[in-house]
């Protein structure tokens, strides 16, 4: 499990259990399927030959980014498409290298609505503000201070105030509202935070949030 989608074995990283390995030999079809063990490990006995292995992740897995360490035993080798390099095996050779990393992405979300008596916090009766514009920023430091990075995704609002970032890799995050038809944010953190606006009343943007792998992250309201 690569829980920083960094395609690293780092250290206290476990293995996945029960996910389907298949070896293709040379024409492309499929000569053996195993499921990893336990600990992750997999392995197949046969003959010298060239040979590709292919990794079905499991519902709600994504695979990590291939090759990208500079030591191939502890880098995943698996593509976007699923599968690795072709491996030319001689008569007794091993080769344990073949290695796979999967994360569980995360998702960022929750609501902007209309504060109708402008206190900042979400009260009974107060709906949702359709067509809002979201846009989620890869979270960087400069100075001390929480800034946009790279653009990731924009969403607007759907008919109840409801917008929801999904398939997100692990990693930081901040998010920018910006408020539209002459309406201004409202006061950002002055209270429990899965009720109170999160966003700067006067740049839009939120603190910076750190997800982890599976994370769902449902407070980041305006």
């Amino acid at each position: 499990e690569d829980r920083d989608a960094d395609g690293v074995q780092d250290a206290g990283e476990q293995g996945v259990a029960g996910v389907s390995v298949q070896l293709l030999d040379a024409t492309g079809a499929v000569v053996a399927t195993t499921t990893t063990d336990a600990s992750g490990n997999y392995g197949f006995d046969i003959p010298a030959g060239d040979y590709t292995v292919q990794v079905s992740p499991p519902e709600g897995w994504t695979l990590s980014p291939i090759d990208a360490g500079s030591d191939d035993a502890t880098d995943s080798d698996i593509g976007a498409d699923g599968r690795s390099a072709t491996v030319q095996l001689e008569a007794g050779e091993t080769d344990p290298s073949i290695d796979a990393g999967l994360y569980r992405s995360a998702s960022l979300g929750d609501r902007v609505w209309e504060d109708t008596n402008a206190n900042g916090v979400q009260d009974g009766g107060e709906v949702g503000k359709a067509g809002v514009t979201v846009e989620l920023y890869t979270c960087v430091e400069v100075n001390g201070v929480d800034q946009p990075g790279t653009l990731v995704a924009t969403q607007t609002t759907d008919g109840n105030g409801n917008y929801n970032f999904t398939n997100l890799v692990p990693g930081d995050y901040i998010v920018k509202f910006i408020a539209a038809d002459g309406s201004v944010l409202s006061t950002v953190d002055v209270g429990n935070d899965a009720l109170d606006s999160d966003a700067d009343g006067v740049t839009g943007l939120t603190g910076c949030y750190e997800l982890s792998a599976g994370e769902v992250e449902t407070s980041v309201d305006a």
